[in-house]
This record gives C-alpha cells, sequence and structure tokens, in this order.
C-alpha cells in the first residue's frame, strides 16, 4: 500500500472538535484494551506474574515516541508554512501583473482579460481541487492564454516585467501544487502508531499491581498521545481540514478587478476626456 486509505482523508476534513474528540476516545479505547486485557495477560490478574518493570523501560519508549513525533512535527510545520507563502507570493505576483498593465501607456487589454481569467480559474476551479489532488499537475487553458498574451507585448520593459511575473507566479503554482499531492507515507503512522502503543504498555506494566493508579496513569498518556496526534494531523495536509490555507488574496485580488471592471463600465463615455 502506497498511500493511507481514504478514510485518512475524512478524518483530516472533520472539524477540530471532532477531531480531537475522535482521537481521544480512539487511545482512550486503547488504554482501556491495555488496562483490562494487556496487563493483565502479561502481568497477570494481580501484577505479581512478571515481577517489577523498571520505570527506566517504558520512559525510553517514550522519549523514542516523542522525538519521532518532533521530527515529524518540523517538516509538517515547514510544509505548511511554505504552502502559505506560495499562495502569498502567487497572489502578489499576479496583482502586480495587473497593475504593470493598467499603469503602462502601452496597456494591452489582451494582458489584462488574460490575468483575469487566470486568477478567477485558480479560484474557483483549481483551489477546490487541492484538498483531494492526487497529481501536481492541472491542465490550465487560462494561464497558457496569458502567456501567449503576454508573448504579444511588444519588445520593452513592460514585457520582460511581466515575462518575470508571470514566471513568479508559475513557480509558486507549481510548489502549491507539489504540496497538494504530496501524501505522508502509511509507514509514518503506522510506527508512530506502535511505539504510541508501547508507551502506554509499557506504563500499564509499571503500575500492574495497581488498578487505580493503572487506569488513571493509562488514561493521562492516553490524552498525552492524543494531543501529540492532533497537533500533527491538524498540519499535514496545508488543503485540507479547518485550518486548510484559503486563497485569501486571490479572491481579494479577484474582487478587486470584478470592481474596476464595474467601474470601466460604468463611467460615462466623455469623462476620459475630461481633463
Amino acid at each position: 500500500m502506497s498511500q493511507v486509505p481514504i478514510f485518512f482523508d475524512n478524518l483530516l476534513s472533520l472539524p477540530m472538535p471532532l477531531m480531537i474528540g475522535f482521537l481521544v476516545v480512539y487511545w482512550l479505547l486503547f488504554a482501556a484494551i491495555v488496562h483490562r486485557f494487556l496487563v493483565p495477560w502479561i502481568a497477570g490478574r494481580h501484577g505479581q506474574k512478571l515481577g517489577r518493570l523498571e520505570a527506566e523501560v517504558p520512559a525510553q519508549i517514550g522519549l523514542a515516541f516523542g522525538l519521532l513525533i518532533s521530527f515529524i512535527a518540523i517538516p509538517v510545520w515547514d510544509q505548511h508554512n511554505r504552502a502559505e507563502d506560495a499562495a502569498r507570493t502567487e497572489a502578489a505576483a499576479y496583482r502586480e501583473m495587473q497593475q504593470a498593465v493598467g499603469d503602462s501607456a502601452q496597456e494591452s487589454d489582451g494582458v489584462g482579460l488574460a490575468v483575469q481569467k487566470s486568477v478567477r480559474f485558480i479560484v474557483k476551479t483549481e483551489w477546490p481541487q487541492m484538498a483531494h489532488l492526487s497529481s501536481p499537475r492541472i491542465a490550465a487553458p487560462p494561464l497558457r492564454e496569458l502567456r501567449q498574451a503576454i508573448h504579444k507585448v511588444p519588445e520593452g520593459s513592460l514585457r520582460t516585467e511581466l515575462q518575470d511575473l508571470f514566471r513568479q507566479a508559475s513557480e509558486a503554482r507549481e510548489v502549491r501544487l507539489r504540496i497538494a499531492a504530496n501524501r505522508p507515507p502509511p509507514a509514518r503512522w503506522v510506527i508512530v502508531g506502535v511505539l504510541a502503543v508501547l508507551t502506554l504498555l509499557g506504563v500499564g506494566l509499571i503500575h500492574a499491581d495497581s488498578y487505580r493508579a493503572r487506569r488513571i496513569a493509562l488514561g493521562m498518556v492516553a490524552v498525552g498521545i492524543a494531543c501529540c496526534f492532533v497537533i500533527l494531523l491538524a498540519y499535514t495536509r496545508p488543503y485540507l481540514g479547518q485550518f486548510a490555507i484559503q486563497p485569501v488574496d486571490m479572491l481579494t485580488l479577484s474582487e478587486d478587478m470584478s470592481l474596476t471592471e464595474k467601474s470601466i463600465a460604468l463611467q460615462p463615455s466623455g469623462s476620459a476626456q475630461k481633463f
């Protein structure tokens, strides 16, 4: 199996309170299994079958679990930050492109219209696919039209500026699509899950001779493990879930373009010669 099951996407799509509740109940259930079945089976009903288990054993397992969580969390958060930066960079490039066309004496209606179509395509068509994108390639005819429109601009500083801005937007888009198509390897979650279960088992065996202390300790550790998984799952897919990155800058740019287009359409024909 090269990809995680579809259930994983459904879990990440849940609102944060539901995800937290699911993970807490999930790991409390594991703790209950360890408490009621595994520990009595290994150490006996009264905890005398195995003998005394030193605390260093589960401590080492817990340390390995914590280190692994830390190593996973760092690239997860870094990927989320890169996705946010890519979205901002892409929107800024299109905004500067629109301003360059509008401020230039060599204004090209074809480029301005192509920029508007590209932004609307990204916001309304491409971005909704980001949550479940399986390939870092999406056909984008409006972007090809924009590239062709830029090539039709006469040689000069405007064309050079537009080409540089289009390249920046294209590179940011490629980063965004690659991140959206990236999936965490299933082995990562299997290993983290095994270490979490071993941590619960180790804590349970330490308190094998005390029913009440074992129940309290396992409950506390299970909640702690659930919190670790919440932190990871909330950010592991930057375009899925309650904290998913939204095209806020692109939406603002699209609205500004629409307002500008409406104001030009409503402008009296003779107002351009007012001065």
